[in-house]
């Protein structure tokens, strides 16, 4: 009888696929470039707004 065999429990974790958010969220250097585009958006859209109103 073989010790190194997995629990059944094990065996699943590893079939399963990561969710597709969880990887988008787990690059996070992308996370930081699009926060300051957004920001930045946001900041100088509000600014033309202000100017042209």
């Amino acid at each position: 009888m073989e010790e190194n065999q997995t629990p059944p429990e094990d065996q699943q974790a590893e079939n399963q696929e990561i969710p597709k958010g969880q990887i988008w969220f787990d690059k996070i250097f992308l996370l930081l470039a699009l926060s300051i585009i957004i920001t930045g958006l946001i900041y100088n859209g509000w600014g033309l707004w202000e100017l042209f109103r």
